[in-house]
């Protein structure tokens, strides 16, 4: 059970990494907290740093999500774990996106999920990532709305690790992991019924 423990701690870290606060630091000199939305996340980084500094962030932000599961992977394929595979690893997505959201290092004020969420179920559900970045690509011919095509795909990825049969594990962490980040477009939301978000 120990292993499972620091496993989680270690998840929970690297997702806690702000990578778009740091890279936006480094490369700009700007703090992208006191600038647009004030997010941590690529879309404001673009915002504020531009394209380039925002692509960057955003494969970080992935890789943040990947790397942690493809590790507990290997060691869930060595060590005889207490719970099964399917809720480990579940476990290990729900820290790195937890950790991401609310990092410790900015004050438990991260960015909201959709990169990092992706990348922690590229290798859990491959194909429900596949839906959700399909329907994100058709969106991107209806609208420019970054938060639209996000929710969508929050709301996509549940539904296909359902129609899918995925272990009931991988789909309650689904439904967990992108209610997180429909939650943290809550701000967005609003926005949208006021016809205020751009």
């Amino acid at each position: 059970m120990i292993i499972v423990i620091i496993t989680v701690m270690v998840s929970f870290l690297c997702g806690s990494i702000p990578t778009g606060y740091l890279i936006t630091k480094k490369l700009s000199g700007i703090d992208v907290r006191t600038k647009g939305s004030g997010n941590i996340g690529s879309t404001n980084v673009k915002r504020v740093a531009g394209t380039k500094i925002s692509m960057i962030t955003q494969v970080m932000d992935i890789l943040k999500g990947i790397i942690p599961v493809l590790l507990c992977m290997l060691i869930a394929s060595k060590i005889k774990l207490p719970i099964s595979t399917s809720m480990y690893l579940s476990i290990i997505v729900i820290a790195v996106i937890l950790g991401h959201d609310y990092t410790p290092f900015l004050g438990f004020n991260g960015g909201k999920g959709v990169n990092t969420t992706v990348g922690a179920f590229f290798l859990l559900a491959p194909a429900a990532v596949l839906a959700g970045a399909v329907v994100y690509f058709v969106l991107r011919l209806f609208t420019k709305i970054v938060s639209i095509k996000s929710i969508a795909v929050g709301i996509t990825m549940p539904i296909a690790c359902i129609a899918l049969r995925l272990p009931i594990e991988i789909t309650v962490c689904a439904i967990i992991a992108c209610g997180l980040l429909i939650l943290r477009h809550k701000d967005n939301l609003i926005r949208l019924v006021n016809n205020e978000e751009k």
